[in-house]
């Protein structure tokens, strides 16, 4: 027991103030006593359980063209037993996994031949909450089962709506996708033409470094005659009425032929609902109208009114990756929407200030062509790009800085970068978790354009048949003029 306090009295002789004595002489009081410890104190929270309603099975696949291998994963609450079991299908479409007495489905990239089900082999050791299988694929003889997968027409980029196709449709009537009302009425451009790569004017140069017939001519008649010929870098493309001008991701039409459009210095924007559609092009003259934010539609033979047909923003940037691939021979790109202006104005020698950074996409195109499918999306096989990604921050290259020969900047609008880094995330929700990451890379698909997508345009413009409607399906085309993605 604690020895009782001393009286006050007792501190008179050392000369304290009664304060302290007070302080000295007051019991302190003792800590209140704990019957149990908290053990749960310092511990970290639980993981978080998923949701009720959430699949306890995932299931994807990815069909591997060169190696002939489709890679299918499967994760599961829990870890896999003897009972956990894997079947082909018999018709060679669908793989089914069973565990803990709940099944899901995977519909296959390819269908595989074979009669019966058969019971696929799981991993033996460790076991794990995540499996991956491979299955090779054989052809048999005579068959031809990976010919049109791995055809020539077949690894073109394909895009819809370039001139030709456009010039085959008749009174070709453009919308805007948001709200459907007609910006560019029917018949008003009589005519489409393909653009050529955006560098053909230096290009040209470079080829003809000697131009038959004008080496005897004067400085300002040589200047002059490569100006009539078309081919110099300083001609400049003019937007025309009645022509429209096509590239990969926009149409560069007249001014003139455009009607419910409200034009600002940087934007354009449908008046009806203010949904943007593009920008001016001031050194065209003319409206730079982009195809992510329009649909396009014909009449019907029967004269019928048509929705318009539209396709997400995804597939556009999948184009534009895949032309960069095919011209710059590069995988790797730093994606990221336009500096903003800077608020600092230059210095006394001229200088301007440097830019701040603005946040970027490094995407990594690891495969440009995959055929994948998930249980948890009811479209089945879907033509992707495999995409290994970071966010990070781009700036402008300062003086002394070497640039990276394995990196191409690609500048997009705000809202397609947005689009892009949106639908990386999204497009994870379909794979396991032990999927989604390689390293320090994050994965994820952007679904690309295929054979029905063209096709389905060729249906929506003519009418179309059994042939065209069942290819638009395939390529998760809803019927409501929007594809699916």
């Amino acid at each position: 027991m604690p020895s009782p306090p001393l009286p006050a009295s007792a501190y008179d002789a050392l000369g304290l103030s009664e304060e302290t004595v007070r302080i000295a002489t007051t019991p302190r009081r003792s800590p209140p006593t704990v019957a149990s410890p908290n053990l749960l104190q310092d511990a970290q929270e639980p993981e978080p359980r998923l949701a009720m309603n959430d699949s306890a099975i995932v299931l994807y696949a990815e069909l591997l063209l060169n190696i002939r291998t489709v890679t299918l994963f499967a994760s599961l609450r829990t870890e896999y037993t003897r009972e956990t079991k894997a079947r082909l299908e018999s018709n060679g479409c669908a793989v089914t996994v069973t565990h803990e007495g709940t099944s899901a489905t995977i519909k296959l990239p390819i269908q595989v031949q074979g009669g019966g089900d058969a019971a696929l082999s799981l991993p033996a050791n460790p076991p794990s909450k995540d499996l991956t299988l491979r299955l090779q694929i054989e052809e048999k003889e005579g068959s031809n089962m990976l010919g049109a997968l791995l055809s020539e027409d077949r690894k073109a980029n394909i895009v819809p709506w370039d001139g030709a196709s456009l010039n085959g449709a008749t009174d070709v009537t453009i919308h805007c996708k948001s709200c459907e009302r007609v910006i560019v009425p029917a018949g008003v451009v009589r005519e489409w033409r393909d653009l050529p790569n955006e560098n053909w004017a230096e290009m040209m140069d470079f080829w003809h470094c000697h131009k038959p017939d004008e080496h005897h001519l004067h400085d300002h008649a040589n200047e002059e005659a490569i100006g009539n010929k078309g081919y110099a870098a300083s001609n400049r493309l003019q937007a025309a009425k009645g022509i429209g001008f096509v590239d990969l991701g926009s149409f560069l039409l007249d001014e003139g032929d455009c009607t419910g459009i409200e034009t600002s210095p940087t934007a354009l924007h449908c008046t009806h609902c203010t949904f943007l559609l593009g920008a001016p092009d001031p050194s065209s003259s003319g409206h730079r109208i982009w195809k992510w934010c329009i649909g396009v539609s014909t009449p019907t033979p029967q004269a019928q009114p048509q929705k318009p047909l539209s396709f997400p923003p995804q597939h556009w940037i999948a184009a534009r990756l895949l032309h960069l691939i095919e011209n710059q021979n590069v995988r790797r790109f730093h994606v990221h929407p336009p500096l903003p202006p800077s608020p600092s104005p230059p210095s006394p020698s001229g200088l301007m200030p440097e830019p701040e950074p603005v946040p970027s996409l490094l995407c990594w195109v690891f495969t440009p062509d995959l055929i994948v499918s998930s249980s948890l999306n009811t479209r089945g096989p879907t033509r992707a790009l495999k995409v290994f990604w970071k966010r990070q921050t781009w700036a402008p290259l300062q003086p002394g800085e070497v640039e990276k020969v394995d990196e191409e900047d690609v500048e997009v609008v705000g809202v397609l970068f947005e689009a892009l880094g949106r639908v990386l995330v999204e497009s994870q929700g379909g794979m396991p978790e032990s999927a989604r990451r390689w390293g320090e890379w994050e994965v994820g698909l952007l679904e690309r354009f295929d054979k029905q997508h063209v096709r389905a345009v060729s249906w929506v413009e003519g009418g179309g048949g059994d042939e065209e409607e069942g290819a638009a399906g395939e390529a998760g085309y809803d019927g409501d003029g929007e594809f699916d993605g």
